[in-house]
């Protein structure tokens, strides 16, 4: 069995949509396929012109002389075609939409009915092939993959297609984020699965489906906090950055005089500050721990200074969820930050850079 992966993100093997692609096609060849990829983005691709010569003076043969010519009779030997595009405009990069405006030269010009619809016949006998969708998207919501899944629904409904599954992928970028490598391996191993059950049975199985159709991201607020908070970083004009002079149910904390608990350890923490290596920073580090009272405390960094306070801040860039004990142990060098973190013992919302920062802003 030949598997032919098309991929038609501009960013090729270096991007989010591929990390699925491999992970399927591994798994299409631990049962036994043949595997291959083409990546568009370095394919020269004309747009289809609608002049349907391939349909009447040269048929089958498109007007355009490039890649095309060669991809079409790859794609009429592959048993499975797997179609591979990050979510544009809800719909598929424009890379992959001109490959699929030019695969026109495979259908005939006749509306014939075929069992209850009316379509166009392949043109050729050996050009049948199940398909297989793969997508990823910065949602982390999958409703926004709807309209994709339906375009593929209708164009592989005629009998002789057939849709195998499809892998929409909701945050996609988590699958090529370093920190979350072990957080995502569930969906990839899904993904491998899947690559064998194509091969094996002809299709993705309802249990794997029900498995790739949930989002990378547990919960969406915190993701969107942290795409937000990405983007600002990068110099993104967005209007809802945190002021950080804007606090609420918040009292200043006076340093203790020993550290017993995350509140003691947090208002001690601008006497370790070490300003030189804030460079500017202006941000809010607040710390949610539910077995403390109050258990909720912030840091506000601005103009090379750091204060702490007892209590909410209305927008941090950064908040940390952690059970008390654990936290003390990791800043007491005890237990290891980021081990920590990937094994679940807390979790993250806002900016995750602002916290691989902080040994170094508080390393008095």
């Amino acid at each position: 069995m030949r598997v032919l992966a098309v991929n038609g993100s501009p960013r090729g093997a270096a991007g989010n949509t591929d990390v699925l692609v491999q992970a399927f096609l591994s798994g299409a060849r631990e049962a036994g396929a043949e595997t291959d990829t083409i990546y568009l983005y370095d394919k020269n691709i004309n747009h289809c012109t609608g002049c349907f010569a391939c349909w009447v003076k040269t048929p089958g043969e498109c007007i355009h002389d490039d890649d095309m010519t060669d991809l079409l009779p790859r794609l009429r030997e592959a048993n499975v075609v797997v179609i591979a595009s990050p979510l544009y405009g809800n719909m598929v990069s424009g890379l992959m939409k001109d490959f699929m405006d030019r695969t026109l030269p495979l259908s005939q010009p006749a509306i014939e009915k075929q069992e209850d619809q009316y379509l166009h016949p392949p043109r050729y006998e050996d050009g049948a092939f199940r398909m297989v969708l793969i997508s990823n998207a910065g949602f982390p919501q999958t409703h926004h993959f709807d309209g994709l899944r339906r375009t593929f629904e209708i164009s592989t409904s005629g009998p002789r297609a057939g849709l195998a599954g499809m892998i929409c992928c909701a945050a996609g970028p988590l699958l090529t984020a370093p920190a979350f490598g072990d957080r995502v391996r569930w969906y990839l191993d899904a993904t491998v699965r899947a690559g064998r059950e194509v091969v094996e049975a002809g299709r993705i199985s309802d249990e794997t489906q029900a498995v790739l159709d949930r989002s990378l991201a547990s919960n969406a607020a915190d993701y969107a906090d942290t795409v937000n908070a990405y983007w600002r970083s990068a110099g993104a004009p967005i209007s809802d950055a945190p002021p950080t002079d804007a606090t609420s149910a918040a009292d200043p904390l006076e340093p203790s005089g020993e550290v017993i608990t995350v509140r003691d350890l947090v208002s001690r923490l601008p006497q370790a500050f070490s300003a030189g290596t804030a460079d500017g920073l202006q941000a809010v580090i607040q710390f949610d721990i539910p077995d403390e009272d109050p258990g909720v405390y912030h840091l506000v960094i601005e103009n090379g200074t750091c204060r702490a306070f007892s209590g909410s801040h209305a927008r941090p860039t950064t908040t940390i969820h952690s059970p008390a004990d654990v936290w003390l142990k990791v800043c007491a060098g005890e237990l290891d930050g980021a081990a920590a973190f990937l094994s679940g013992q807390y979790r993250v919302s806002g900016d995750p850079a602002l916290l691989m920062r902080f040994r170094n802003l508080f390393s008095a």
